[in-house]
């Protein structure tokens, strides 16, 4: 009987660190989850941030490339019926 006793004992004492375990885990697990989410929309930002500065990089360069071919206004006209030229396409592709 006192063996029994023990043995029911330890069993308790193990399934008591094992619920014990098991909820550091889970609170830990939160943790890091809400830390991945951030750091997602962190990336998310970041590349977004990125594709505009992209955007804006190809714009200088188009609009220095034309400067130097054809002069700043005919550059600024080209610029602008290539955007037009765009949008019509934009449009065309959203139907």
């Amino acid at each position: 009987m006192a063996n029994e006793k023990v043995l029911i004992s330890g069993i308790e004492y193990k399934v008591r660190k094992l619920i014990e375990s098991y909820r550091l885990l889970s609170a830990e697990n939160e943790q890091l989850k809400e830390k991945v989410a951030a750091l997602d929309r962190q990336v998310s930002t970041l590349g977004e941030l990125l594709n505009k500065k992209n955007n804006e990089f190809l714009k200088l360069t188009l609009a220095n490339a034309f400067e130097n071919k054809f002069g700043v206004e005919k550059g600024i006209q080209v610029i602008d019926e290539l955007m037009e030229e765009i949008d019509r396409s934009i449009d065309v592709i959203s139907k």
